[in-house]
């Protein structure tokens, strides 16, 4: 997919804020976007066909954001559909129950302006759980970004190799040139999860990634927004072993390999969390599976094998 059908505003962001059920929390999303210091934003809600009234809460804010309604598809596509609407030089990503910090998109526009060899721009985050009576109440926290403010080291620059062994970004605090998002397409619509992910590593292969060393944001932990369920799919061994067989292990412009013992090893662990996942909330089969293709190609790792054993037995008494 392409952004190119709408011209592009130099200096605009735009901010995509994809919705699905989110009438509690969306217009506090909203509101943290239109309390921004960078005056040069336009919000792209993406109503995800949702059952509540997230719609109607949506349009109380008139031509303040503009509002696409489609059909509950899921977030890849959802964010696909604001990708297609933006006019923007910028892009952020902001989900519809997390809130920013008011300098945020401030200083991600310095910090792309400065610095050209950039793509990505994240800043940290703040995890913001409910007080004792389940009300979200603002917390105290670090200062926010400031334009001059530094990076973190170790999570910037060429970010291939490092981002294969862990996502570093979260989606609510990214945001990317509108350049870099047309070169490396939208997100996997296959990817019912870890298509942020996947977003990233191929970000990571064309631009540099740099890490704001400072709070831009608040994620909420809302009880009940993860499924106890385990997915039937390890979304995120497939995005690592999709980017290996695409570019292997090796990023040539930061002249950097990743060691390919410790890039089994950590396949094995997504394997034997995954296993473990399945085996108290999941599939048994699948979790004697997960453990199985370890153990085939380690079967000394003994401490493996007691799980292992207890999935094959459920498995065998479902």
């Amino acid at each position: 997919m392409t952004t190119s059908r709408e011209p592009k505003v130099t200096g605009l962001v735009s901010v995509i804020i994809p919705a699905y059920n989110a009438a509690a929390y969306v217009a506090e999303a909203v509101d943290s976007v239109l309390a921004q210091d960078y005056p040069h934003v336009e919000v792209i809600v993406v109503n995800d066909g949702s059952k509540d009234n997230t719609l109607e809460v949506l349009r109380g804010y008139g031509d303040r954001i503009r509002v696409i309604d489609q059909a509950n598809a899921g977030p890849p596509k959802a964010r696909n559909a604001g990708l297609a609407a933006v006019r923007g030089e910028y892009v952020a990503f902001l989900d519809a129950d997390d809130i920013w910090l008011p300098t945020k998109l401030s200083a991600q526009v310095a910090h792309l302006v400065a610095h050209a060899d950039v793509g990505t721009v994240f800043t940290r985050w703040f995890v913001w759980p409910a007080d004792a009576d389940g009300v979200f109440r603002i917390p105290a926290v670090s200062p926010v970004p400031v334009v001059s403010g530094p990076v973190v080291a170790s999570r910037s620059g060429w970010m291939y190799t490092q981002l294969l062994l862990e996502s570093h970004l979260l989606t609510t605090t990214v945001m990317m040139r509108r350049s870099l998002i047309e070169a490396i397409g939208g997100f996997d619509v296959n990817l019912f999860n870890g298509d942020d992910y996947d977003f990233w590593l191929r970000a990571s292969r064309e631009a540099k990634v740099d890490q704001l060393d400072a709070v831009g944001a608040y994620y909420r932990v809302v009880p009940g927004s993860v499924s106890r369920k385990a997915r039937p799919v390890n979304y995120e061994r497939v995005v690592i072993e999709q980017a290996l067989k695409r570019w292997g292990l090796e990023d040539p412009k930061a002249g950097t390999t990743m060691d390919a013992g410790l890039m089994r090893d950590h396949l094995d662990r997504l394997a034997i969390q995954f296993g473990y996942d399945h085996l108290l909330v999941g599939d048994p089969a699948v979790a004697w599976a997960s453990y199985a293709e370890v153990l085939r190609r380690r079967p000394w790792r003994v401490t493996l094998w007691p799980a292992a054993a207890k999935a094959l037995a459920k498995r065998l008494l479902s």
